[in-house]
């Protein structure tokens, strides 16, 4: 497949279809914290979006906002990245923190969100 990246798999799998990634983990896992968001991406906007941001999460008491474009997880681009990496990346020890840089309306913007544990709803 052409790309490899997080939009040629998402794209190609869904055919402009919508696709939403949770990154708060499952109980049990190696990594039990994340940021408590629900990010989705269309294959034919080619975007990483924030869908929803739960009150009192880490990602909500960080600033994070619905309709953010996510841009880079730590440094690394989210076009050049993976499903399964943009997951892990989103992921970590509680209290560790990830940097998000942001596309919010015109503006860019750099968030750092301490991760937090998994919750279950």
């Amino acid at each position: 497949m052409a790309g490899g990246s997080v939009l040629a798999v998402v794209g190609a799998l869904l055919g402009g279809a919508t696709c939403e990634v949770t990154d708060i983990g499952w109980p049990g896992e190696h990594w039990p914290g994340g940021i408590g968001a629900v990010l989705g991406h269309s294959s034919t906007e080619h975007r990483l979006i924030v869908r929803e941001v739960p009150p009192d999460s880490p990602a909500a008491r960080a600033g994070l906002r619905v309709e953010d474009e996510v841009l880079e997880i730590d440094g690394h681009e989210v076009s050049e990245m993976e499903l399964s990496e943009v997951v892990e990346a989103l992921r970590g020890e509680v209290g560790s923190t990830v940097t998000l840089r942001l596309r919010r309306a015109e503006e860019e913007l750099e968030l750092e969100i301490e991760r937090g544990p998994y919750q279950e709803d």
